[in-house]
């Protein structure tokens, strides 16, 4: 498969796990619960770069391009621009997933009325 496909595959899946699942939420309350021993403060750590799908782009395409042993300048700037456009990504995945919820709603209203 191309490296490039990989890397857009890969930017996807960061996305998809700290934009969208609801994983970054969790693992960050889950910590500051831990952390916090009962007391009122809160854990006033970002998270980032684990929270941010832009740092998490970066950094996860740059190890799968080293693991590939693929890792030269034109594929360390499709990482860059990949991470550049994690938010873009997130939303063209949440047009993706609201037009199909749609769709499938529309059709069931269809199948129900005939």
């Amino acid at each position: 498969m191309n490296i490039y496909l990989e890397l857009l595959l890969v930017s996807a899946v960061v996305v998809y796990v700290v934009d969208l699942s609801g994983f970054t939420q969790s693992w960050k309350e889950g910590l500051a619960s831990l952390l916090s021993h009962g007391r009122t403060n809160r854990l006033c750590w970002s998270g980032r770069p684990f929270s941010c799908s832009l740092c998490m782009t970066w950094w996860c395409c740059l190890v799968w391009a080293l693991f590939r042993g693929q890792l030269n300048l034109p594929v360390v700037a499709a990482s860059a621009g990949f991470s550049a456009f994690s938010n873009t990504l997130c939303n063209l995945l949440i047009f993706i997933r609201e037009s199909l919820t749609v769709l499938i709603s529309r059709l069931n209203d269809k199948c129900n009325r005939a």
